[in-house]
């Protein structure tokens, strides 16, 4: 499958299936992760009384000047083409898989499961309910990643 960039992180699948990011949720209140005006001084936003200095000392201090652990909330389509032992591995701006839910949406799947290991996701897709025959289906996964 093609990667899929979303925000900085990088979803890269086995196999033909394909990835489509729904939801991006940041989860911490009062703060949009794609807006900056908050490190813009006053001066700049016009308003009065203009901050003195720089908010360089605020900045993010890891290596690479980002701030990567804020909790995030991602929930990813998985089209129909996903099949048992397939694997997503996620890159970038992203340092662990804190929690994993997967829900079918294709009628004639009776489980879809996924196990994760770093920052890889494998899934299991059966037909029957043993779990004895393996099928392709869609599925609905959510990620709280950080």
């Amino acid at each position: 499958m093609a990667a899929t960039t979303h925000r900085g992180v990088t979803y890269t699948g086995t196999g033909t299936f394909t990835t489509t990011v729904d939801l991006d949720l940041p989860l911490w209140a009062g703060v949009d992760q794609d807006d900056t005006t908050w490190l813009t001084q006053g001066s700049a936003l016009g308003t009065t009384p203009a901050y003195p200095g720089t908010l360089g000392s605020f900045a993010a201090r890891n290596a690479d000047g980002s701030n990567l652990g804020n909790p995030r909330l991602v929930c990813l389509s998985l089209d129909s083409n996903l099949a048992d032992t397939n694997t997503l591995t996620l890159s970038g701006d992203v340092n662990t898989i804190i929690s994993s839910q997967v829900n079918a949406t294709t009628t004639g799947v009776s489980t879809v499961k996924v196990t994760t290991s770093g920052l890889v996701c494998t899934f299991e897709c059966e037909s029957s309910a043993d779990g004895t025959t393996n099928t392709t289906g869609a599925a609905s996964l959510w990620l709280i990643v950080a």
